[in-house]
């Protein structure tokens, strides 16, 4: 929990919010993400499932926001690996991150990997 705090106060975004009571915490999807063993594709099935819906929410919330506004800036081309690997990529967080809701890490590994351009004045 400390290391997503220093690491928020570093980059400038807000820590991930608490996870629900029965919502998926960081803690779990990272565990599925890099699950190994007989049922390590069951659990990377569920991890990549999450994460297509959380991103896709994510860019649907972004698309109602006016350019300015954007926080998330993916290319189009962006894959569904892709996508996860932006998430595993902060795994090493995710074992400290337990009962912080995975939505709002993914939100933050979303706009940590993808950041909008902020155009300057006149731009």
């Amino acid at each position: 929990m400390v290391s997503l705090l220093i690491l928020s106060l570093v980059t400038g975004t807000a820590p991930p919010l608490p996870a629900m009571p029965g919502f998926v915490d960081t803690a779990r999807l990272m565990s599925m993400c890099k699950a190994e063993g007989p049922d390590a594709k069951s659990g990377q099935a569920i991890c990549t499932g999450y994460v297509i819906g959380a991103v896709d929410q994510l860019m649907a919330q972004q698309a109602r926001r006016e350019g300015p506004r954007r926080t998330i800036c993916p290319p189009k081309s962006l894959t569904v690996n892709e996508a996860v690997a932006a998430i595993v990529k902060y795994s090493r967080f995710g074992a400290t991150a337990k009962g912080i809701g995975a939505s709002g890490f993914i939100r933050f590994a979303m706009e940590d990997t993808y950041p909008c351009q902020v155009r300057g004045v006149g731009q």
